[in-house]
């Protein structure tokens, strides 16, 4: 290959890369907003069918799992109170069609005139590049409450 050859190779695969972690960003800062506004399908489109969503003592799995929790009742009444789930910008590694991302969450809850910090937790996602484009096929959140599962 010619030097402008392997330049313009380099390049695109830099932007590959960029794009990559431009989507991965988005999809990550998808979650909140959806789950707030009870948009279950645009919530669940995040997950892989075979991915899986762990917290706590709990885990869903695939999109119908995540839907069926942004349903359900006890997230149901978080937003009915008002509530925001808020994503810190996470690290992220990019592997060719894998990926995993490291990072903080908050849950605030509308109580009064105010608002309350609820849950702060550690999460650490996986994704897949699909046909669909990425997918997140693990995500593990865990209060941090000073556990060693938390860290």
């Amino acid at each position: 290959m010619s030097a402008v050859e392997d330049r313009l190779t380099a390049l695109e695969e830099r932007i590959r890369l960029l794009e990559d972690q431009v989507e991965l960003y988005r999809l990550i800062s998808t979650y909140g907003p959806a789950v707030d506004t009870g948009s279950s399908d645009a919530a669940g489109a995040l997950w892989a069918e075979d991915g899986a969503y762990e917290f706590d003592t709990s885990r869903l799995d695939g999109p119908a799992g995540i839907s069926a929790m942004v349903l359900g009742e006890a997230h149901q009444s978080l937003i009915r109170n008002g509530c925001a789930h808020i994503l810190a910008m996470p690290v992220l590694t990019v592997d060719g069609d894998r990926a995993r991302a490291t990072g903080y969450s908050r849950v605030y809850r509308h109580v009064g005139d105010g608002y309350e910090v609820w849950r702060v937790s550690a999460n650490h996602w996986e994704f897949r590049r699909t046909p669909e484009g990425w997918k997140v096929t693990r995500r593990v959140n865990r209060t941090l409450d000073g556990s060693d599962e938390a860290r």
